[in-house]
């Protein structure tokens, strides 16, 4: 039987395909999220929990709510919307934050997320807002404190923080004399604290900016390795200040490369723009509710990871990556037979190469992404063929082939990847 395995009503031309997409058997889906800065009511209903799963976002921001506002009891709906689609959401409550927090006392604090959490308890919430980019010591302290007080009431949940990009840098006295790193350590053993996010968009700024954004997501994934917690990374959608809209490539670029360095999770800045923020433009859906040029760019870039690779990606656990041509952010040169397989790579331009091991069985995956943002490259692995083989994973690992690319010298030989392509490889 012929499935569509697109919208649900599909654009006019649209193909109809015989491929029956493999069986969702409710695996772990790779979190992508967006900055959702409209209220409850704000040219939004429920029913654009359909977009968001369309868009192939896992994690979504529901609208802003006050809760002395008419308008909490919608946000109900929302939520049974996303249960519906089989995605989670963050719920941003005004009151909630940090900054709140400090205005407070403890029991006053504790009283107000209870009635939050009872009020919006449900199986499609991820977790509340707990606030964006803190500095300062007692910004910090209070971040700690309100986290661990939401842990305690409801520790089913993931309360939601995103810092600032360059952590490593931040004095340690607004840690009270802890690196950063030491922080967000004892932050996980005190409270169980989970995931946290930070901002970086210079990559779609600069050639300065790509070797920014390669060096904080290697400093901060090496902390959330440490913590045991998960590292996401926002990600640029919009343009605004020095930052261009993102071509299709770029989209494509900032995802792949993000899961191929060990981030485990997306949040985008932003998917709608605002009549109140003009330096703002160019996001995916603009301030009139039209779909602009980029929303089927930002729906590729997300819809094609979430199908042939989201779900495998949660799978397995990040264990190092190198550089091929070229390499940046303090990353190395793929080292020749620094693996006991994979002797070297060569590329035609530069590419990401990383490792990962499955976390239940220990099976070892190669990941290979063309790190250029604007050319399409040939990257070709070698390997001992006598010993071992490579097996090309699509859709989740349904369907695994044998590589068979690269037994001449031609410079054609290899694996052909438009800018920003990712490839994930089994070795055997």
């Amino acid at each position: 039987m012929a499935v569509y395995t697109g919208n649900t009503e599909p654009q006019v031309g649209a193909i109809r395909s015989d491929f029956v997409p493999p069986e969702d058997r409710g695996e772990e889906k790779f979190p992508i999220s967006f900055w959702n800065y409209r209220y409850v009511g704000e040219g939004l209903t429920p029913d654009e929990v359909a977009v968001w799963a369309d868009l192939g976002l896992t994690v979504s921001m529901a609208p802003r709510v006050k809760w002395d506002g008419e308008k909490k009891d919608e946000l109900l709906k929302y939520l049974d919307n996303a249960e519906k689609a089989g995605i989670k959401l963050i719920i941003w409550v005004e009151g909630l934050e940090y900054d709140h927090y400090r205005r407070m006392t403890d029991e006053e604090y504790r009283e107000f997320f209870t009635k939050v959490h009872e009020k919006f308890r449900h199986p499609a919430l991820y977790g509340f807002y707990v606030g964006d980019e803190p500095g300062g010591v007692e910004n910090f302290r209070a971040c700690r404190e309100v986290i661990k007080i939401q842990r305690e009431i409801a520790p089913e949940i993931n309360p939601y923080l995103n810092l600032h990009t360059c952590m490593d840098d931040v004095d340690p006295a607004e840690f009270d004399g802890r690196t950063f790193r030491e922080w967000l350590r004892d932050l996980a053993a005190e409270t169980g604290f989970k995931i946290f996010s930070y901002g970086h968009y210079d990559q779609v700024w600069n050639d300065f900016g790509v070797e920014s954004y390669y060096r904080n997501i290697k400093a901060l994934r090496e902390a959330s390795d440490a913590a045991g917690v998960d590292m996401w990374n926002t990600l640029l959608s919009s343009a605004h200040y020095m930052f261009r809209i993102p071509t299709e490539y770029e989209f494509t670029w900032q995802v792949n490369v993000s899961a191929a360095l060990g981030s485990r999770g997306i949040v985008w800045f932003r998917l709608y723009d605002r009549p109140h923020g003009p330096n703002n433009h160019g996001s995916p859906i603009d301030e009139y509710g039209n779909r602009t040029p980029t929303y089927i760019p930002f729906l590729h870039a997300n819809r094609r990871f979430q199908d042939q690779y989201g779900k495998l990606i949660m799978r397995l656990k990040f264990r190092e990556a190198f550089f091929a041509h070229e390499n940046h952010g303090g990353f190395e040169t793929l080292p020749f037979r620094h693996h006991p397989v994979v002797e070297t790579v060569r590329a035609t331009e530069e590419a990401v190469i990383s490792f990962f091991n499955d976390r239940e069985t220990g099976e070892e995956y190669l990941v290979l992404v063309n790190a250029s943002m604007d050319k399409p490259g040939v990257f070709r692995p070698e390997f001992d063929r006598e010993k071992h083989s490579l097996k090309t994973v699509m859709f989740n690992g349904a369907v695994l082939s044998p590589y068979d690319h690269g037994k001449t010298e031609a410079y054609w030989d290899g694996e052909w990847l438009y800018p920003g392509q990712m490839i994930i490889y089994k070795i055997d």
